[in-house]
């Protein structure tokens, strides 16, 4: 695939220091935030919905920061622009060129730019609009406990993201394609996967109704 896009790397130092004040951390951790999808069936870039007053993506991002990682990547796409909506956090912003092929090749960016980072990856979508920094932080400390198991969301049935990787297991992405996504990887391995219940995570936001839904319910603004 074609190699990424960086536009901004500015967090190594910042989480340096970040992380000597918290004892709950994993002090390897990257945060991969996917942020590159079309929107095709919402109709309007859902990156730029707003939650108390603030898009999306960097409500989202701001979970990640407040983990104090030691990166956090967040993955867009061509069509949308959010750098400016970014610009003053501690993050890297990568462009997926082939965002309009599905999901695989958003993993596959973030593999691509995390190759040579050796510590578990936590992989974060941006529409589940019940997703808060709390629960985040309950996956970090179920990694803590279990380092070498992959941290998984439970909900509707299935497992998903958010997730706690460990790094071999993203770059396994590579033999994924079109709208494949992490959970065809973590079946591949049962017996290293730890499941979360998470069921206020089921409901995303793909659709002009499910966005209907969630602001009547005062999750989005």
């Amino acid at each position: 695939m074609t190699y990424p896009f960086m536009l901004n790397n500015q967090f190594s130092q910042h989480a340096e220091t970040q992380i000597s004040t918290n004892t709950d951390v994993l002090p390897h951790l990257a945060v991969l935030i996917l942020a590159a999808g079309l929107s095709r069936r919402l109709g309007q870039p859902k990156q730029l919905l707003l939650k108390n007053g603030k898009p999306l993506v960097r409500h989202v991002a701001e979970l990640a920061i407040s983990l104090n990682p030691q990166c956090v990547m967040v993955v867009a796409n061509h069509t949308v622009e959010i750098s400016s909506l970014l610009e003053d956090l501690p993050i890297q912003l990568v462009l997926n060129p082939q965002a309009d092929t599905g999901m695989a090749s958003s993993l596959q960016t973030g593999a691509l730019c995390l190759n040579n980072h050796h510590g578990q990856v936590l992989i974060v979508g941006i529409d589940q609009p019940l997703l808060d920094a709390a629960y985040l932080q309950r996956m970090v400390q179920q990694n803590i406990q279990y380092p070498d198991m992959n941290i998984v969301s439970q909900y509707s049935d299935t497992i998903g993201i958010p997730a706690i990787v460990q790094p071999e297991l993203l770059q396994q992405s590579e033999s994924l394609a079109g709208d494949s996504g992490l959970k065809k990887l973590l079946m591949q391995q049962p017996d290293k996967i730890i499941k979360m219940p998470a069921p206020q995570l089921a409901f995303d936001i793909d659709t002009p109704e499910a966005l209907q839904h969630t602001r009547q319910n005062g999750w989005i603004d």
